[in-house]
């Protein structure tokens, strides 16, 4: 068996006043740094997106929950951003007929109208 080895790592000195970056807010250490926001918007306007989509031009990592009849077996742990799609034979082929997206929020559900 091989084991990997690399230099220890140099320690750094920092002066006793100056914050160091991602460190929480002491109150003397000026402002905190800004909380990263998920893009909700972002995410339902590209499940939307999907509504009509072929099935071939699904992009990578969209799960298939039904392809007509056939209903297919999904875990049931929880990814935020994860889309989820059912499709339907229009006569031109597999389309998306709905989208589920993971939100932090909960799940939401977007349909085609008048498919």
């Amino acid at each position: 068996m091989l084991f990997g080895a690399c230099a220890p790592a140099e320690a750094i000195d920092l002066p006793a006043d100056q914050p160091v970056a991602g460190a929480p807010d002491d109150g003397n250490a000026g402002d905190p740094a800004p909380a990263i926001e998920y893009a909700v918007d972002l995410e339902r306007e590209q499940a939307r997106g999907l509504l009509g989509m072929h099935e071939e031009d699904l992009p990578d990592g969209v799960r298939i929950s039904r392809r007509g009849d056939d209903d297919f077996a999904l875990t049931e742990d929880y990814v935020i951003g994860r889309r989820t799609v059912q499709l339907d034979d229009d006569g031109s082929g597999f389309r998306v007929m709905s989208v589920t997206i993971e939100l932090p929020d909960g799940p939401e559900t977007f349909e085609l109208q008048g498919g």
